[in-house]
């Protein structure tokens, strides 16, 4: 098994144990399909029986008033909620799956000099601004960027492009002048 911190050292940090398991997750991409499956099939066995352990502890946490005060505590660790929230024990709201994956394709966004904004997510449909002007991306890459998010939000129906306020420009009376300088 590889470790991401040596024995007596500093604790890995919650970025680079997660880090750590999207680079195995790429690794396993690149083993023979029979491999990759068997693969599966274990991480999906233990995530089952680490959920049954997990359903269990916040059962009995919730059952006692201390439990549920420490329950709540917990889930403010991002390491805890990122647990509960991969066994389905606590739902996200689809805003933050949604604002998930605009951060995932953020560096595409940057590098392709386009600016956009999650508006709202209201019920499964996410509503989105794109700049506007020389900033605007056309009309086949902003479907595909809301084609990305549609894709890898579960139970979205639609992301739906607003339409933004056309800006009035306020130039200074005193910068105007009216004949010879």
């Amino acid at each position: 098994m590889t470790s991401t911190a040596e024995p007596g050292s500093e604790p890995a940090t919650f970025e680079d144990l997660a880090r750590h398991i999207d680079d195995l997750r790429d690794r396993v991409g690149h083993l023979e399909p029979s491999a990759q499956r068997l693969l599966q099939d274990t991480i999906e066995a233990i995530t089952e029986f680490n959920r049954a352990g997990l359903v269990a502890l916040v059962q009995l946490l919730r059952n006692d008033a201390r439990g549920g005060e420490l329950l709540y505590e917990a889930v403010e660790q991002p390491e805890v909620m990122a647990l509960f929230v991969s066994h389905g024990i606590i739902r996200t709201d689809r805003t933050i799956d949604v604002l998930r994956v605009v951060e995932q394709i953020r560096p595409y966004l940057v590098t392709s000099s386009i600016s956009m904004e999650v508006e709202s997510v209201r019920g499964d449909v996410a509503y989105v601004s794109f700049a506007t002007g020389c900033n605007a991306p056309d009309e086949a890459t902003k479907e595909e960027i809301k084609g990305v998010i549609l894709q890898r939000v579960p139970g979205l129906r639609a992301v739906e492009e607003v339409a933004q306020e056309p800006g009035t420009a306020f130039i200074s009376l005193d910068t105007l002048r009216v004949g010879p300088a």
